[in-house]
Parts: structure tokens; C-alpha cells; sequence
């Protein structure tokens, strides 16, 4: 106890540490330099064996102490979210931010920086609703009566809920009692929303007339959950949309459909084995749907609301919709994302995301090839192009695998891991995969321009 004590002795004083580094940051205001200096002397109090007090003297203390500090207000002032380099092949990488937006959309979401007509009318001047400037394009895009969004669909799933099922009971299939990344469970989500879960059938099978038994004066509506983040294959059955629908508007209750990953194109376009369509969700009845923006739709992180407008304007006058709204950017990206649907094919150019996943094989091979041609040959020999696969990614497609080629890097002075660690930390960092002692690039979610910043980084560690 006496030594520890004798040790705390060489933390130099709050002042000292303040009149060095006020010197250095002269920018930072005094009160937010001096909490950051007690935040860390509180640490060293509690991990005092992390800084070996008892095998390093006072100045040579201080000098790394200032050091240490001056590396953390840096990192402060620079930021810590920064743009990477996706070159794992995952095209929805949950960890890197989902869809990859084009720059022309960010900079569309840029110039509304400002003041905009985010709540007012361009006509009359009197006052909107930021939902009127995406409501069009939902309803000519999906079919739907009417669409609204929040800020991710979880988020839209709950307003559903409460706007429905509030202290009623809501019918779901065992089959579709889904968990989402981050452990989110939809019969939680159901008792936040303050709805009652009426479970039905079984985990592999439910029958329609699972459905009939179960609806009763307590009911509210009929929840169906698309699984779309994993499968359920064999000894399986589950009612045609139609069917349900046609039983819940028998008893006058709407149906709630959470599309989870939701397509405005058919999955075939992506290699995929059929998927449900937003738009024919919407000719089966369903009264309320919802489904993400980042996802398979390609844009920002937003959830979309579609369906009959009676229910989506139920949806619009829920108190809770102000503590879901989007703001001004993630509005902006979302109609920008949106737009770019209506020009057909060209989708596929103007939507980052959607480009990735229908890349052709051969082009990727291609560009592999090009890519280690332009490196330095002490370089090349380390490296080669190898057959790869890639992925949908963030729950969308989970069986679905991406033919890709990948370039394998063995490098000849440093272990795959060590070589991952420093392509992470390097000025654009880049995110690869290892495998078997080889580290690899697939290029398929890394566009023209980063290459040369990849090209950088390769050559600046490996040599």
C-alpha cells in the first residue's frame, strides 16, 4: 500500500499537464483540455500497473503520460468515423454501414445543408410534412395507397405495432418469431409496443386454420414476418399471403407484413432464388408493410412504411412518429435513392449497392489482374488471383453466395494478421479478410477511386 502510494506520487499535477498541453492545443477551450486531463489521471489511479509506476521514473512518467494525452485529443479533433475501404466482398457489411451511397447522392443531401422546405410548401407557404416529399415516389414505386418513413425499420415496425395492436392482442407464426442483429427480438419489440404477442402454429409449420382459431374480439391483426435473414427448408408449411389476407379482412383486421430486407427489383437481378417484391406484397392486401433503407433498397438507413392509406395515416398520427422522423440528410438521401428507381435499368449505376452485387465475374477478374499488375514485382510475387465468394450481407440473402475472385496476398515479412491490423490503420483504412495464413482484397465492393488509396497502403506496408 505504501509503494502505491509512493507511485501516485509521480502523476504530475492537473496544472502542469494543463499549461503543456494548452500550449500544444491552444484551440481547445480550458475547461474541456482539463477534463480530458482528469479523465485521464483517473484512469491511471485505477490502473496504475498499466503504466509500470514502480519501474519508470517521474519525467520519463510525465513525458509519456503527455504523450498519451496528446494522441487522444488528436483522435478527438480528427473524428472517429471516417470513410474506409470495403474490400471484403460483403456488399450490406453491417460493421462498415450497409448500402455504400454514390457521392452524387451525398452531395445532393449536402446542398439542403441550410435552410430547406423540409416542413413548408413551396405553393402556399403554409406549413407540411417531411414525409409529402417521399410519399409520392412510395406510392408510384411500390403500388401502394401511401408511405411515410422513419428512421430504420425496426423503428417502423414498432409504429405499426403501437398504431394497430396497442394494449390488443397481435397474431405471429412461430415460424417468423425472428431476431434481428444486435439480439433484437420481434416479440420484444411487440411487448415495448405495447401490443400482446398471440402465438400460433409451430416453428416449421402453420396451417391457416392456426389463424382461424386464434382470431377473437381481443385481436388487433394478423403480423407476418418474412424471414429474410434466415431459412427454414423440409418438413415445412405456411399459408399463401392471400390466404391470410383474405382471412383477416373476413374479420375486419388489417395485416402487417415486415418485409425485414425489402426489393423494389426481382432478387433473380442479384442471382437469388425468388423473393417477395414490395410491389407484389402490396397487390396480396397487405394493409401496412415495411422494410429497410439500407438494405436491398441501396440508401441510407431509414425505415419505409407502404400500404393502404387509411393505415398509413393511423401510422402518420401516432405521437411517437415525431421521436422516429428522419432529418433533413437522411430525407434527402432517401428521396435521391428513391429517384433513381424511376430511370429503369440505370439503377443499377446510379445505386452503389445494387451495383456490387450484379458485378460481372469476369470484371472482377479483370480488375484482380490489373490491380497486382500495377504494383511494385517485389510486390506481385507476393500476391495472386484466386476464386472467391461474397456475400448479400446484414441479414439479406443469408444463403446466397456471390461467384467473385479475390486477390490472395501471402506476405513474405509479417504474419496475414498483422498485416489486416496495419491495412486498418493505415491513413484510408482497409478492411479485408484472412484465411488460412492469407490475407484477401475482393474488389467487388471496393469502387475505381479507392483503388489507388488500396494501392498506397500496400505498397507503403509490404515493402
Amino acid at each position: 500500500m505504501k509503494e502505491n502510494n509512493y507511485n501516485l506520487k509521480k502523476i504530475p499535477s492537473v496544472n502542469l499537464l494543463l499549461e503543456k498541453l494548452s500550449a500544444q492545443f491552444p484551440q481547445i477551450k480550458p475547461i474541456y483540455l482539463k477534463r480530458i486531463i482528469l479523465f485521464e489521471l483517473d484512469y491511471v489511479r485505477e490502473k496504475p500497473q498499466r503504466f509500470q509506476l514502480n519501474k519508470i521514473d517521474k519525467a520519463e512518467f510525465q513525458h509519456k503520460l503527455i504523450e498519451r494525452i496528446t494522441e487522444q485529443i488528436e483522435i478527438l479533433l480528427e473524428g472517429t468515423l471516417k470513410p474506409v475501404i470495403n474490400a471484403t466482398g460483403v456488399v450490406l457489411h453491417t460493421g462498415l454501414g450497409r448500402a455504400p451511397i454514390n457521392p452524387a447522392l451525398t452531395q445532393k443531401a449536402a446542398e439542403i445543408g441550410r435552410y430547406t422546405n423540409l416542413e413548408i410548401k413551396l405553393g402556399n407557404g403554409k406549413r407540411g410534412e417531411r414525409t409529402d416529399h417521399i410519399a409520392s415516389l412510395l406510392r408510384i414505386l411500390s403500388g401502394a395507397e401511401d408511405g411515410l418513413a422513419v428512421n430504420n425499420n425496426a423503428a417502423a415496425v414498432m409504429l405499426m405495432l403501437n398504431t394497430i395492436g396497442r394494449r390488443k392482442e397481435i397474431i405471429l407464426s412461430r415460424g417468423e418469431m425472428i431476431e434481428i442483429g444486435g439480439s433484437f427480438r420481434l416479440p420484444e419489440v411487440m411487448k415495448i409496443s405495447g401490443c400482446k404477442l398471440k402465438e400460433i402454429g409451430t416453428t416449421n409449420k402453420t396451417h391457416i386454420k392456426d389463424y382461424q382459431q386464434a382470431v377473437s374480439k381481443k385481436t388487433s391483426a394478423i403480423l407476418i414476418c418474412h424471414t429474410s435473414n434466415y431459412e427454414i427448408k423440409g418438413f415445412t408449411h405456411r399459408p399463401e399471403l392471400t390466404e391470410i389476407v383474405e382471412l383477416a379482412h373476413g374479420s375486419d383486421l388489417p395485416v402487417i407484413f415486415d418485409l425485414g430486407s425489402g426489393s423494389l427489383e426481382e432478387s433473380e437481378k442479384f442471382g437469388s432464388n425468388p423473393e417477395p417484391l414490395v410491389s407484389e406484397i402490396v397487390e396480396a392486401g397487405v394493409d401496412l408493410i415495411s422494410f429497410s433503407g439500407d438494405k436491398l433498397l441501396g440508401g441510407p438507413q431509414a425505415g419505409i412504411i407502404v400500404g393502404k392509406e387509411k393505415w398509413v395515416q393511423k401510422c402518420a398520427k401516432n405521437h411517437l412518429l415525431r421521436a422516429l422522423r428522419l432529418d433533413k440528410f437522411i430525407l434527402k438521401m432517401l428521396q435521391e435513392t428513391l429517384i433513381s428507381y424511376l430511370y429503369g435499368g440505370q439503377v443499377f449505376k446510379r445505386l452503389d449497392s445494387l451495383n456490387a452485387l450484379t458485378k460481372n465475374t469476369e470484371e472482377l477478374k479483370r480488375r484482380s489482374e490489373l490491380f497486382i499488375h500495377t504494383l511494385p514485382e517485389q510486390l506481385q510475387i507476393q500476391m495472386e488471383i484466386v476464386k472467391s465468394t461474397g456475400k448479400v450481407g446484414s441479414g439479406a440473402y443469408p444463403t446466397l453466395e456471390l461467384p467473385s475472385w479475390a486477390v490472395k496476398v501471402t506476405p513474405k515479412s509479417m504474419r496475414a494478421e498483422r498485416l489486416g491490423k496495419k491495412l486498418r490503420n493505415s491513413a484510408r483504412p482497409v478492411f479485408s479478410y484472412i484465411d488460412n495464413e492469407a490475407l484477401f482484397i475482393d474488389l467487388r465492393t471496393v469502387n475505381n477511386e479507392e483503388e489507388k488509396d488500396l494501392r498506397k497502403a500496400l505498397i507503403e506496408i509490404l515493402r
